[in-house]
């Protein structure tokens, strides 16, 4: 399997499923921190990636890649760590407003007595 197919099987698709469940509450605005997190992404990635290539960590056969590289790296991986970084910040960005969402429910007298953090429950962090 080529690079680019696996990314758009395992990342691309998934991406779009994400856009076309959740359109009515996406909103550039709100997606907008997501680009500070790209930076992160990219900036503490791609020299780790760049250096483990060089030094022959891992590799990427030639035949199974566009060819296009920058540095050591494929083209593709640069895609990869942007298209992943989207997929879960648009899982973790619904999940997260579902959460705020949900309505407080009442306190007993026993549970304001002792603090406790509450723990999610599945349904709260999965679809």
């Amino acid at each position: 399997m080529t690079y680019a197919r696996f990314l758009g099987i395992f990342v691309v698709l998934p991406i779009l499923f994400l856009l076309v469940r959740y359109r009515r509450t996406l909103s550039w605005r709100g997606l907008a921190p997501m680009g500070l997190l790209f930076i992160v992404v990219y900036a503490a990635t791609s020299p780790w990636d760049n250096m483990a290539v060089k030094w022959g960590l891992w590799g990427f056969d030639p035949e199974r890649i566009w060819g296009v590289k920058l540095g050591y790296l494929p083209l593709e991986e640069y895609l990869f760590f942007g298209l992943q970084t989207l997929l879960v910040g648009l899982w973790a960005r619904d999940r997260l407003e579902r959460v705020l969402a949900k309505k407080p429910q009442p306190v007993s007298r026993e549970q304001k007595s002792v603090r406790a953090e509450r723990t999610l429950e599945p349904s709260e962090v999965s679809p």
